[in-house]
């Protein structure tokens, strides 16, 4: 009997730990894209190839915590207004935490914290690292998910950037989806300047520059496997403030460009 009754607590306090024990999860995905946009801005006009991997830790109960990487390497020294060399001209390092808020059936709130680390060494070998800040929540939803991004730099250089927009996605299959992603990008005064040079116009006299660019992302998805995708998207690019139109079109740098279409292929892996 107490054989037996030992036997039956070993296998209780097994489930228990089992069900208590930290979840480990990876995904990681290698893409080319015809160009390389950021923050409002066509800042590389040539193809590039990025590389990207995230490890995360799950919390039963709290959320997750993890960490990525995500590099940036050209494919032609041709085309950009600087010398710049091909490989890894970009390495972003991430720490985040992740919590998912269940609301009801199928209505789930997703927050994330991460402060990140941006080096670029290939785009401008003698600056210092850049720090930010990101905030992060969407209202995941089988209609319409509203989303939105703030980046917060705060060394050595400052400035606040939203991304804010709506995603859509349609189950074609089992294996097939199709994914529809509108989204806007905002910046203050400090991003404006730093990405276009100073504003003329009566509204980014102060801290809020406001709009600075509309985008539409249409993509495709196929599951290969249960941890293997491949996906293709095409996204159309515009300025839409004035003063940042003005400002790139005076300028004779090969990547400044006002509209933009961007075509990205890629494969996704997970864990």
């Amino acid at each position: 009997m107490k054989l037996r009754l030992a036997a039956l607590a070993g296998a209780v306090y097994s489930c228990v730990l089992a069900q208590n024990m930290p979840e480990l999860s990876f995904k990681g995905s290698a893409e080319v894209r015809s160009a390389y946009l950021s923050r409002g801005k066509v800042v590389d006009a040539r193809p590039f190839s990025a590389q990207f991997a995230d490890g995360r830790i799950g919390l039963p109960g709290w959320g997750s915590v993890g960490g990525s990487v995500w590099s940036v390497s050209s494919f032609s020294r041709k085309g950009q207004s600087a010398a710049r060399r091909n490989a890894y001209n970009e390495a972003d390092y991430n720490l985040h935490y992740d919590y998912a808020l269940e609301i009801c059936d199928e209505w789930t709130l997703a927050n994330r914290l991460a402060l990140q680390w941006v080096t670029l060494p290939g785009y401008h070998a003698d600056m210092a690292t850049r720090r930010e800040w990101h905030v992060a929540q969407e209202l995941r939803n089988p209609f319409l998910t509203p989303y939105f991004l703030l980046r917060r730099a705060y060394g050595p250089v400052q400035w606040c950037y939203w991304r804010v927009g709506f995603l859509r996605r349609f189950d074609i299959s089992e294996r097939l989806s199709f994914v529809v992603d509108g989204f806007g990008e905002l910046g203050d005064s400090l991003l404006f300047d730093e990405h276009y040079g100073k504003a003329r116009g009566h509204f980014c006299s102060g801290r809020h520059a406001g709009l600075n660019a509309l985008n539409i992302v249409i993509g495709v998805e196929y599951k290969i496997s249960d941890n293997l995708r491949a996906y293709a998207s095409v996204r159309q690019f515009a300025l839409v403030s004035e003063d940042a139109r003005a400002a790139i079109k005076a300028s004779s740098a090969p990547q400044s460009k006002r509209d933009l279409t961007v075509a990205t292929v890629g494969v996704a892996v997970s864990f």
